[in-house]
């Protein structure tokens, strides 16, 4: 018994489930961005992903036949799909490499002429073919020796070849160039998936091969060949997919990290100052939830600025490098230990008390981002030793240190 994952249902419905849901996700995208050439062409190959995909399981092709009433009618449907496909891979891959220019709007118009002159091949030879048996599984070796739809086959099987082909040299030239990470990524997926489409090719052409020669060697037609279309099929839409969607998940991952590194000196700054309202409805996302919790930290350290001393700083700083501490942690426990006495005398006895001597103050402007997470990480990882050197700079300048 031999392994066949092509005549399986789920062999198409995962490859299908997920072009389809990439094509939903940027629907929003796209009709917003239509004039994007790289969006259009995104769009297009997943749209036909989805349906070749949905179209493909042996049941839906006899579906297809029962419905048009024409027998393998769904092979020249399908086929011709696949031909889309490849151009729009084509298309995708030179519009994504080459900035706008007239070379390549001529290349992507040549692509499409060419393709669009192989699937009038198709639908012309599947015409004036001979094709009243149905086959669902092996139209091309069964039909190898059938004038027209043996012309019919190879019109396709050399069209996928050819793209394949271009499109690997495409990429192998392209990826030498890189150095976006994200990008590399998507062009390794792109480049394992054409290499399992090239196998797929011989497969196919080595059984029709053997069908003229007299052999019968259609298993590797109908049981090798097409596990190896599905992988393609489904690594081309990973590889688009990683190249364009990655360096967004990884914004939104920097931007979800540093408002968590945050909140430690975000939860001190809302004892010296109202809280923003949170970031809810359509509104929220992670850019707009970061906002406003800097806006909350950079509010507090505008009420705290009369209070805040580069000279404590500095002091609290070399204390700390003394004690054995990096510079930086050292850092980070002095702009912490800076901002609690700060906050200290502002809720002092003395209602906001007196400023520090002039001079001797720090603007909330002398605090950069990096500072403040430096800050944030001292008070999540640090608190018993910023708890000791807030104690002993509050006794050097004569004040109460709170508990």
């Amino acid at each position: 018994m031999r392994w066949d994952i092509s005549g399986t249902f789920a062999a198409y419905a995962v490859p299908g489930a997920l072009l389809a849901v990439a094509f939903v996700i940027k629907l929003p995208l796209l009709r917003r961005a239509w004039q994007d050439p790289i969006l259009r062409a995104t769009a297009l190959l997943l749209g036909i992903g989805a349906i070749v995909f949905a179209s493909l399981p042996p049941a839906n092709l006899h579906r297809i036949n029962q419905v048009t009433g024409i027998p393998n009618f769904a092979g020249v449907w399908v086929y011709s799909l696949l031909t889309a496909y490849c151009g729009a891979c084509l298309w995708l891959i030179i519009t994504w490499r080459e900035p706008p220019s007239a070379a390549r709007r001529r290349r992507t118009r040549l692509v499409w002429v060419a393709y669009t002159a192989i699937i009038a091949g198709l639908w012309t030879t599947f015409l004036l073919g001979d094709h009243h048996v149905e086959r669902l599984r092996d139209l091309d070796t069964y039909y190898a020796n059938t004038p027209w739809m043996r012309e019919f086959g190879m019109l396709y099987l050399v069209a996928h070849l050819v793209s394949a082909l271009v499109a690997a040299g495409m990429l192998w030239a392209w990826y030498k160039e890189l150095e976006e990470t994200w990008l590399r990524r998507g062009v390794i997926f792109l480049q394992v998936a054409y290499a399992l489409g090239l196998v797929f090719d011989v497969s196919k052409l080595a059984a029709i091969g053997a069908r003229w020669s007299g052999r019968d060697w259609d298993w590797l037609s109908t049981y090798v060949a097409p596990p190896f279309a599905i992988a393609e099929a489904g690594l081309v839409a990973v590889g688009f997919i990683v190249a364009q969607a990655g360096p967004v998940v990884e914004e939104r991952r920097r931007l979800v990290r540093t408002h968590r590194r945050l909140r430690p000196l975000w939860q001190t700054m809302v004892t010296v100052t109202a809280a923003a309202a949170p970031a809810t409805g359509r509104v929220s996302g992670a850019a707009l939830r970061l906002e406003l919790r800097r806006a909350a930290v950079n509010d507090g350290l505008l009420r705290l600025a009369p209070h805040l001393s580069a000279a404590r700083r500095e002091r609290v700083r070399t204390a700390a490098v003394a004690a054995g501490h990096p510079d930086t942690e050292a850092r980070g426990i002095a702009g912490a230990v800076d901002i609690l006495i700060a906050a200290d005398v502002l809720h002092g006895p003395a209602g906001g008390g007196e400023p520090p001597a002039a001079g001797q103050s720090g603007a909330a402007g002398d605090v950069s981002d990096s500072e403040l997470e430096t800050i944030a990480y001292a008070l999540r990882c640090h608190a018993p030793a910023i708890d000791r050197f807030r104690r002993q700079a509050a006794a050097t300048e004569g004040l109460t240190a709170h508990a």
